[in-house]
């Protein structure tokens, strides 16, 4: 219960940066936080080549958590190699999903408010969810986003990919959070299933990473 309590006390915060962000920024990258649209895109595309590679069939259902005001589902939309994917969208931010359904006014279905899945799908993907944090703890931190990706798990048939800056020793600066690689992968092993990293191309630091079911 405590545990609980402190995660949401953690999520107010977040709540609050990004509603406030996206009022000053409105529906672009930086209203998210990403430095700017190239960077934001070449991360859709390395997460969603791997779960290309790891799909075993055609047309994959994809989770998209802490999906923003939709800035992936346009990618894919944008994007003819992923349009066979089936897209959901959720966020904790209810003014993210406003603007994802006032973006997206004839599927505003496909957006809802939550911090997982709302029902089983193939893979959930995370990008950039858990780069921005306002405290800093970062063993806090760490179990807040293990804790999600866990919830996600349970509604994932074969797995879930997320990208993570990554530093030589796990850390948060400026509100930042840096993982270790290494640990992060040895610590999603023990907790879900095999676990897989690559760099992602052209955006210094960011590591794109693929936990699959045994």
């Amino acid at each position: 219960m405590f545990r609980r309590l402190t995660h949401l006390a953690l999520e107010h915060g977040l709540n609050a940066a990004y509603q406030a962000r996206l009022n000053q920024r409105g529906n672009v990258a930086e209203g998210v936080f990403w430095r700017n649209k190239s960077a934001q895109y070449v991360r859709f595309d390395s997460l969603l080549q791997q779960v290309g590679q790891a799909s075993p069939h055609q047309d994959t259902i994809i989770a998209d958590v802490g999906c923003g005001y939709g800035a992936l589902y346009d990618f894919i939309k944008a994007t003819p190699k992923y349009q066979h994917l089936k897209y959901t969208g959720v966020d904790i931010n209810s003014a993210m999903i406003k603007a994802c359904k006032q973006h997206f006014p004839n599927e505003k279905n496909l957006f809802s408010i939550g911090r997982k899945p709302r029902q089983m799908v193939d893979f959930s993907l995370f990008s950039g969810t858990f780069n921005l944090c306002h405290i800093n703890k970062t063993k806090l931190w760490e179990e807040y986003i293990f804790d999600n990706l866990h919830q996600s798990w349970q509604l994932s048939r074969y797995g879930i990919t997320l990208n993570l800056l990554c530093d030589k020793q796990s850390h948060i600066r400026n509100q930042i959070y840096y993982a270790n690689r290494a640990r992060f992968i040895e610590s999603a092993c023990n907790l879900f299933g095999p676990t897989y990293a690559t760099s992602t191309p052209q955006v210094t630091g960011d590591v794109t990473f693929i936990i699959l079911r045994k």
